[in-house]
C-alpha cells in the first residue's frame, strides 16, 4: 500500500464523500484530529444509516493508513451530546481540491464539512462579528517579520489620530517581543500590569483587579488635542515575565467549555474600551503566523494593516495564509474586506515602477485566493461578486504607501522637535497616507 501524507488523507476523505452513492444533505461530515487523522461523522444514527454507504466509508476511512483513526465510523450514538457536536461552530464549509487524474487531467474541488482539531491556530478560522455591537474602530498593525517599520507606523499613526483631537488607546499584544512601551513609554510611566498578568491573573479569576492599573498616558500625546493612552505587554519592573509568558496562553475552564486566548482577548480589549472610552483602539500584533495574530487579525481588527515588502519571502508567506482562509469560503467573506496591506519601506529608487510592481503582486495575490472568481459566462450583475480592479483604490489588494527614510530608523517617537525628534511636516511626509487612510476608515464606520 502506498503511503498516504497529511494533505492526501484530507483529499481521499473528500473524494470517497463525493461518490453518488453518499447522500448530499450534509449528514455525513469529516473530522480531523491534532495528527491530521481522519474519520467520517454520521449525523444520523447507526441503525437508520444505509448499509451500502456505510460500507463505502469504512472501506475508505481504512485506505488511509496512518491516518486513519479506526474503521468504525462515528454516528449520533458515537457522543454523549450529539446535538452540541453536530451543530457547534467549529464546523468549516471547506473546498478540498482533488489531485489531478492520471493524464494530468484537473479534477475539480470537493466542498465538505470539517471539524480540524488543531494544537493551534483555531483563531485563524474563528473570525468574530462585532458589527452589531458598538465599540471603538480597532485597528490591529500586522507583518510576517519584523524590521518593516510595523510599530513605529502605529507610534506616528497614533500621534496623527491623537493630533486631530482623537483619545488613542494603543495595546501591545507582541507578548514574545514586547517592544511598544519602549517606543511611546518613559520607564517611569510603564503601567503597574501589562497584558500577560491580566492573562495570567484572568484564569485564576482575577482579571478585572489589574485592569485599573493597566493603562499609562505617553508623552506622545502630551503636544497633540487628543490623548494617548497605552496598555503595555509588560507592567513596570517585571520580576518573573518569563514564567508568565509561558502560561499565558492556557485555555481556561468555563462552563460549557474552554475559553481560548483569542476569546479571553477579546473580553480584555471590551473591558479596556469600556474603561478607556477610547475613540480608536490601535493593537499592535506580533508577527509571523501566531495565534495571537490569528486572535487580533480575526478575532479585534475592524481594519488588518498587513504590513509587507515586494520580496518573495513576503508573498509566499500571504500566500500560504490566504490560501488557508480560501479553502473556507465563510471565512473568507467575513475577513477579507477588513484587510488592508501596505507598502513599508517604500524604495525612493526607481519609485513609480517599484510601486507599480508591488500593487500587481497585490492585485495577483488577493484576486487568487480571497476575490470572487466572475464566470466569463455572467448573466447577472458583477455587483453580486467581490472583485474589485486592480486600480481600485479603495480595495484590499491597492497598497497605502509608507516611504523608506532613514530619520524614522532607531527613531524615538517620544521626542519633541526641539529635542530632536520628527516634526510634523516629516512625519506626514513619511507616514501621512497612512495616518489619512486610518482616518477614513474610523470615519465610514462611525457613520
Amino acid at each position: 500500500m502506498a503511503v498516504i501524507r497529511f494533505h492526501e488523507a484530507l483529499q481521499r476523505a473528500a473524494e470517497a464523500m463525493a461518490a453518488a452513492v453518499v447522500p448530499r444533505d450534509g449528514s455525513v461530515r469529516i473530522i480531523r484530529d491534532v495528527y491530521g487523522r481522519v474519520r467520517f461523522a454520521v449525523n444520523a444514527t447507526q441503525e437508520g444509516f444505509a448499509p451500502d454507504v456505510r460500507k463505502h466509508l469504512e472501506s475508505a476511512q481504512r485506505a488511509l493508513g496512518a491516518y486513519a483513526t479506526g474503521n468504525e465510523l462515528l454516528f449520533r450514538e458515537s457522543f454523549t451530546f450529539p446535538d452540541a457536536v453536530f451543530s457547534g461552530p467549529e464546523w468549516h464549509r471547506t473546498i478540498v481540491p482533488l489531485e489531478a487524474d492520471e493524464d494530468g487531467n484537473p479534477r475539480g474541488d470537493v466542498e465538505v464539512q470539517v471539524l480540524d482539531r488543531q494544537v493551534t491556530g483555531q483563531d485563524w478560522l474563528q473570525p468574530r462579528d462585532d458589527s452589531v455591537v458598538q465599540h471603538p474602530h480597532r485597528v490591529v498593525f500586522f507583518g510576517l517579520k519584523g524590521g518593516v517599520g510595523r510599530s513605529t507606523a502605529l507610534c506616528m499613526v497614533a500621534w496623527g489620530l491623537a493630533n486631530q483631537g482623537k483619545r488613542v488607546l494603543l495595546v501591545d499584544l507582541d507578548l514574545e517581543s514586547p517592544g511598544l512601551s519602549g517606543l511611546v513609554l518613559p520607564p517611569q510611566r510603564v503601567a503597574e500590569f501589562g497584558v500577560t498578568d491580566w492573562l495570567i491573573e484572568d484564569a485564576v479569576g482575577q482579571g478585572d483587579s489589574v485592569l485599573s492599573a493597566m493603562v499609562s498616558a505617553s508623552p506622545l500625546g502630551e503636544t497633540t488635542q487628543g490623548a494617548v493612552r497605552v496598555a503595555a505587554a509588560m507592567g513596570q519592573g517585571e520580576p518573573d515575565y518569563l514564567a508568565k509568558l509561558a502560561r499565558a496562553y492556557a485555555d481556561v475552564p468555563r462552563p460549557g467549555g474552554s475559553l481560548r486566548t483569542g476569546a479571553r482577548l477579546h473580553r480584555m480589549v471590551k473591558a479596556l474600551e469600556a474603561q478607556e472610552t477610547p475613540d480608536v483602539v490601535l493593537i499592535d500584533s506580533r508577527a509571523g503566523l501566531h495565534d495571537l495574530a490569528a486572535a487580533a487579525i480575526t478575532g479585534l481588527a475592524d481594519t488588518a494593516l498587513l504590513f509587507a515588502t515586494d520580496s518573495e519571502q513576503t508573498w509566499q508567506g500571504y500566500a500560504q495564509l490566504f490560501t488557508h482562509w480560501q479553502l473556507r469560503p465563510d471565512v473568507v467573506r467575513h475577513v477579507r474586506e477588513r484587510l488592508a496591506i501596505v507598502r513599508a519601506l517604500t524604495p525612493k529608487h526607481d519609485r513609480e515602477n517599484g510601486v507599480q510592481s508591488f500593487q500587481h503582486r497585490s492585485y495577483e495575490l488577493f484576486a487568487n485566493a480571497l476575490y470572487d472568481a466572475i464566470p466569463p459566462d455572467l448573466v447577472e450583475s458583477e455587483n453580486d461578486y467581490f472583485h474589485p480592479s486592480e486600480n481600485d483604490e479603495a480595495a484590499p489588494h491597492f497598497p497605502i504607501l509608507v516611504d523608506w527614510d532613514e530619520r524614522f530608523q532607531e527613531f524615538d517617537p517620544g521626542l519633541r522637535p526641539e529635542e530632536g525628534g520628527a516634526t510634523g511636516a516629516q512625519i506626514d511626509a513619511t507616514f501621512g497616507v497612512l495616518i489619512r487612510s486610518v482616518m477614513q476608515r474610523i470615519q465610514e464606520t462611525s457613520k
